[in-house]
């Protein structure tokens, strides 16, 4: 190899091509789609600096053979476990805003008023929780039809972004107050323990609901850029 030939680089459509390439093997988010294929655009020169004569697809499958078996499956999964996480972690800190005044004010009237539904009509306290479940389940029917919409006009999808809007399958946790009604009023009597221990329980589900439903997807593009620099030029 000619030492004073300048190293061979990809090329514009070269990277676009290993793009094509993540998306052909499953990689659907954008921000994991560009890591990929920087990380291959890097592997493949590497590979030219030791063999300038090599064609580009066969370095580019050589890379991917690196990877194993089941491709760039353990990466996503990697990274969706850590943007998860990421996710959690900023629902509890948005959560913890309602345990400090004034917030908590409200927390305890909320608490209050659940303790007192508990001690009425079952009927009453029922219809309570499946009208926070409709108004939970439109919400949530809303914010996937924006998403959605703003995908297709965009052509990205974002891994946090995307877990977001989904609300991080929290969907599943909006069943949970109305199948605790239906074993509350099982018992004829509950205790005076149980009682004020199912009110905080399910004022704290409601409250999860309400930040991811509503105030996480309000702040969505702030903690997008906090994530990805480059989020507000691609979106553009």
């Amino acid at each position: 190899m000619n030492k004073n030939k300048a190293p061979k680089k990809i090329t514009a459509a070269q990277m676009e091509r290993l793009f094509r390439f993540t998306r052909e093997h499953f990689v659907e988010h954008y921000d994991l789609q560009a890591e990929l294929a920087d990380h291959l655009a890097n592997a493949i020169e590497e590979r030219w600096v030791q063999n300038s004569g090599l064609d580009f697809e066969e370095a580019l499958q050589a890379e991917f053979k690196k990877f194993g078996v089941f491709g760039f499956s353990d990466i996503v999964e990697k990274r969706q476990n850590a943007l998860t996480k990421k996710y959690y972690k900023l629902l509890w800190g948005y959560f913890k805003n309602f345990l400090h005044l004034p917030q908590f004010l409200g927390t305890f009237t909320a608490v209050a008023a659940v303790y007192v539904l508990l001690q009425l009509s079952p009927y009453i306290y029922i219809l309570f929780l499946f009208s926070i479940m409709v108004v939970s389940i439109i919400k949530l029917f809303k914010l996937k039809k924006g998403y959605n919409k703003k995908v297709k006009q965009s052509g990205h999808r974002w891994l946090l972004e995307d877990i977001i809007f989904s609300c991080g399958g929290f969907g599943s946790m909006l069943y949970l107050p109305i199948q605790l009604s239906l074993h509350i009023y099982e018992e004829r009597e509950m205790s005076a323990l149980l009682t004020p221990v199912l009110a905080i329980l399910i004022v704290a589900i409601i409250l999860f609901e309400y930040v991811a439903l509503y105030i996480l997807p309000n702040k969505a593009q702030k903690h997008l850029l906090e994530t990805y620099p480059e989020y507000s030029i691609i979106e553009e």
